[in-house]
């Protein structure tokens, strides 16, 4: 073409600079949902006090319907009936203790869904009396359901430490 080459086409659109649309994706998942991001927040406390309680179903009740746990070193874990039981299989470890801390909270723009993210620590005797330590991080996809509560559609976490490491 004379003068250089220019591409013009109607089916390409011109993406505005990094810097704006970086802010407008953060600024929908962050700020203007304070409320969600605290009842985000508020429902991941409130899982964490179920666990604390050691309720198998109570804990299991904050998967959504369709929830599904990625644990580490075992398959899928999906529906209420396989998470139940899972979870009361930990609580019945001796000495079975967790933690986990929210460093990171977000909603999205159609307020559907939201995640928490952040760190755990776990502790529980194997049943030959080692005592089992184990510290990491987790991501939490949580769905929100008609009735406003949130569910978890995916809980996955991985440790920060070598396997070796977890046997004290």
């Amino acid at each position: 073409m004379p003068g250089g080459s220019k591409l013009r086409s109607s089916k390409l659109q011109r993406l505005p600079p990094r810097e704006t649309w970086t802010k407008a994706g953060t600024k929908g998942m962050t700020r203007g949902k304070e409320a969600e991001v605290n009842s985000l927040l508020a429902a991941d406390a409130a899982w964490l006090k179920a666990y604390q309680s050691k309720d198998a179903a109570a804990a299991a009740a904050f998967y959504a319907k369709e929830g599904a746990m990625l644990a580490p070193h075992r398959p899928l874990l999906t529906g209420q009936s396989a998470l139940t039981k899972f979870i009361a299989q930990s609580f019945r470890l001796e000495g079975y203790d967790i933690v986990w801390h929210a460093k990171k909270a977000a909603v999205a723009r159609s307020g559907e869904l939201g995640y928490t993210s952040g760190s755990y620590e776990m502790t529980f005797r194997r049943p030959r009396g080692k005592l089992f330590f184990d510290k990491g991080k987790y991501l939490m996809v949580w769905k929100k359901q008609p009735d406003g509560a949130w569910k978890v559609l995916f809980d996955m976490s991985n440790s920060d430490l070598p396997s070796d490491a977890r046997r004290i």
